[in-house]
């Protein structure tokens, strides 16, 4: 398959579920909660495996290129794969429920959930999962989707610097399909909706990843 082909297929699987979760939501609100978007559900575990699939395409991305690009350009590629590869840790508490070992206890004292994550730790005063990894990074993942696509067409600095950093730019496709979902969530009236957005976005990495608008060879497209 084309890394077109690939693109279409993670978009297609990211629409399925997100038309999956308004059908079992719709038959059974419980079925939900108890089971579709629940802890550890099909839908937690795809989301963890989307990620650290994501992660692993963009540190394959910048090891092609090694030998082509500065030592600082390497270390932010292989930045970006490890960040998502640490996301997928995060959403599945890095296999603690899998393996059955307790939080330290640190953990136990100062996360929302008793849970060996760090992105539920509460450090002060301060809540990580509502003052950090909430409103900042929705709004720099939402910018990145949307906002990204649109100057990296129409500003000459902002292909430089996408270039300079090796950042992959989602195409205008891929926005659409963003913006269409991140409209579309909030009509769904479940607690948990939020389980099925963070497995399409890792769907939706995936496809952007394999298919950017800036590749970093000009006949990656073809691949």
């Amino acid at each position: 398959m084309t890394r077109p082909s690939f693109d279409m297929v993670f978009l297609y699987l990211g629409a399925a579920i997100l038309v999956s979760a308004f059908v079992v939501s719709s038959i059974s609100k419980e079925a939900f909660f108890t089971w579709f978007g629940a802890e550890d559900s099909l839908i937690e575990n795809f989301t963890a495996i989307g990620l650290a699939c994501a992660g692993a395409v963009l540190i394959a991305r910048i090891l092609r290129d090694r030998r082509h690009v500065t030592g600082a350009v390497l270390a932010l590629g292989l930045l970006y794969g490890l960040a998502y590869i640490w996301a997928a840790g995060e959403e599945i508490s890095w296999g603690q429920r899998i393996l059955g070992f307790d939080s330290p206890e640190y953990f136990q004292q100062n996360n929302d959930q008793q849970e060996f994550t760090f992105h539920n730790l509460t450090i002060g005063d301060v809540r990580l999962d509502e003052s950090l990894f909430g409103p900042v990074l929705s709004t720099i993942i939402l910018s990145y989707l949307l906002l990204l696509p649109l100057l990296w067409l129409n500003l000459d600095w902002v292909r430089r610097l996408t270039r300079a950093m090796v950042i992959p730019v989602p195409q205008l496709h891929h926005a659409g399909f963003a913006l269409f979902v991140t409209a579309a969530i909030p009509f769904l009236e479940e607690s948990r909706r939020w389980e099925v957005y963070e497995c399409i976005f890792a769907l939706l990495s995936m496809a952007i990843f394999l298919y950017p608008a800036n590749p970093l060879h000009q006949s990656a497209d073809k691949a």
